[in-house]
């Protein structure tokens, strides 16, 4: 595989806006809550700006010079409980043509070592529960499922639960 994972630099921003709008319309069907006005712009700056700055990283997979995947990956805390960080990966997405090829998994370990750089010892992430490729994906990366977010729409709820 001629693939290669590296830091996404200012001039590969349309391409990696490109994936980010693959994942959004491939995520619309699971999606619950309508995105806010201008998260589009928002999305834009994020990226921007998280490739000049150490601290959040955005990989991209090249082949032949054409961006073929992509990751974003930033230092969260991610329990109220606890002051310590997880690295929190989202926005990880691979061509739907060049998928089962392993792109996934370079991008996962260009993850691996930004945790390590900054000294993180867990990598968190979320992802839709329908969405069984990415399940399947991650569970067989070794992640596990440790909390379950549960939605119910008000009216639906206020059923069940007799209210008028």
């Amino acid at each position: 595989m001629s693939v290669r994972v590296r830091r996404a630099r200012q001039g590969d921003l349309p391409s990696v806006l490109s994936l980010f709008d693959e994942l959004d319309r491939l995520q619309r069907d699971w999606r619950l809550f309508t995105p806010r006005p201008g998260m589009a712009d928002e999305v834009r700056g994020r990226y921007a700006q998280a490739m000049t700055g150490p601290d959040v990283m955005v990989a991209v997979a090249e082949d032949g010079g054409e961006v073929v995947g992509m990751a974003f990956a930033e230092p969260r805390t991610p329990s109220r409980f606890s002051d310590e960080r997880s690295l929190e990966i989202s926005g990880v997405i691979v061509r739907a043509e060049r998928r089962r090829e392993g792109i996934g998994r370079l991008l996962v370990q260009e993850a691996v070592r930004f945790a390590r750089e900054q000294g993180l010892r867990w990598i968190s992430l979320r992802t839709f529960g329908p969405n069984a490729e990415a399940m399947d994906f991650w569970e067989g990366l070794g992640f596990s499922a440790r909390v379950v977010e549960l939605v119910s729409p008000v009216d639906d709820l206020a059923r069940r639960v007799s209210i008028p």
